[in-house]
């Protein structure tokens, strides 16, 4: 059980610190749309970067929903 609670924790750090990236990168992405650079290759690789944080975030609350599980079945 300590193993799982373990994990659980870095899970839900992981998805504190995303939260911090993702926000972050939203506000760049924005930014540049905002001064017209939208379609820039810069802005094109903000969202890509945008998708990766967003991809890596569904798998921490993957993980996390994996993990509470595992914790429900233990006790």
């Amino acid at each position: 059980m300590g193993i799982v609670i373990a994990d659980l924790a870095k899970v839900e750090r992981h998805i504190r610190e995303s939260e911090r990236h993702l926000s972050r990168q939203r506000e760049i992405v924005a930014e540049l749309e905002r001064h017209g650079h939208g379609q820039s290759q810069t802005a094109n690789m903000a969202r890509d970067l945008l998708e990766t944080f967003e991809t890596a975030q569904s798998k921490h609350f993957n993980d996390r929903a994996h993990l509470l599980l595992a914790l429900q079945e233990i006790t």
